[in-house]
């Protein structure tokens, strides 16, 4: 049976030390600002001049012509087809992204962290059971990731609806499938990453080999961003909804074995 209490005093934990870590907080400042406000707005910005559109967006010309004529609503101009296409279809991968690299930042100092620190031993000596030590630090790391993205699409919702309003002639986002990956996929997709990152984190002696390791688990983010922006798998709503029930079965799968996995003697050996 895990103990809720102690998890929480362990998540209250690293919350606090990950506040006082300025080196980790800039980058979760800027990495939303880029995906959520520079890219939108230059896209709403632009919207009328599909030409300075195409070559500012990086592989977005091929995007275009691998969109299927059916995703795009019925009656609207050129360039109002464009701005539509990036804003619900091309962009939406970076928001599966933005839980990934918080998640890389927070969770990869989950265990080496409090070595170089000089708390990992008495964090390993604590009532904690195994599965509680790894559900705590995961948690730590996938609520802020969630929320950050969470806060993210709601200025990103602002930001396009209100450029974009004239252009658009109103109102024109979000759509189920964005509510779908903004409720559903983020939260799973920070999980897995999360589970994978504290792994090893376990197994990892200092923090720039977590980190460095860490690009693996980003890689299969950045190839379903260059899927989607060739048009050669694009986001809808049964896409979105197959890859939540899916990754909702892996979530449950990789958390068992990676607590089920976990030995604290090793890490107080190795570290």
């Amino acid at each position: 049976m895990i103990n809720r209490h102690r998890v929480q005093a362990l998540m209250r934990k690293d919350w606090r030390e990950l506040a006082r870590n300025k080196q980790v907080i800039a980058p979760l400042v800027i990495v939303p600002l880029m995906f959520v406000v520079i890219i939108p707005a230059a896209v709403l910005l632009l919207g009328n001049n599909s030409a300075a559109l195409t070559t500012t967006v990086a592989g977005l010309q091929g995007f275009l012509d691998n969109l299927p004529e059916q995703a795009l609503p019925a009656g609207y101009s050129s360039g109002q087809l464009m701005v539509y296409a990036v804003i619900v279809y091309f962009m939406a991968p970076f928001f599966l992204l933005i839980p990934v690299i918080v998640a890389s930042l927070t969770a990869s100092s989950s265990f080496v962290g409090e070595k170089e620190r000089g708390t990992i031993e008495g964090l390993l000596y604590t009532p904690l059971t195994d599965r509680e030590l790894v559900l705590g630090k995961v948690l730590a790391s996938v609520i802020p990731s969630v929320l950050l993205t969470w806060a993210s699409f709601l200025v990103y919702t602002v930001l396009v609806n209100t450029l974009g309003a004239a252009l658009m002639g109103g109102v024109f986002f979000p759509t189920w499938t964005w509510a779908i990956i903004i409720l559903a996929l983020a939260p799973l997709v920070a999980f897995l990453a999360t589970c994978l990152i504290v792994a090893i984190s376990g197994r990892s002696t200092t923090m720039q080999g977590a980190q460095g390791t860490v690009v693996l688990i980003v890689v299969p983010v950045l190839a379903l961003i260059a899927g989607q922006a060739t048009g050669l798998m694009l986001f809808d709503t049964l896409i979105a909804g197959v890859a939540a029930a899916a990754l909702l079965v892996i979530d449950v799968a990789v958390f068992v074995t990676v607590a089920g996995r976990f030995r604290r003697e090793p890490i107080v050996t190795r570290l």
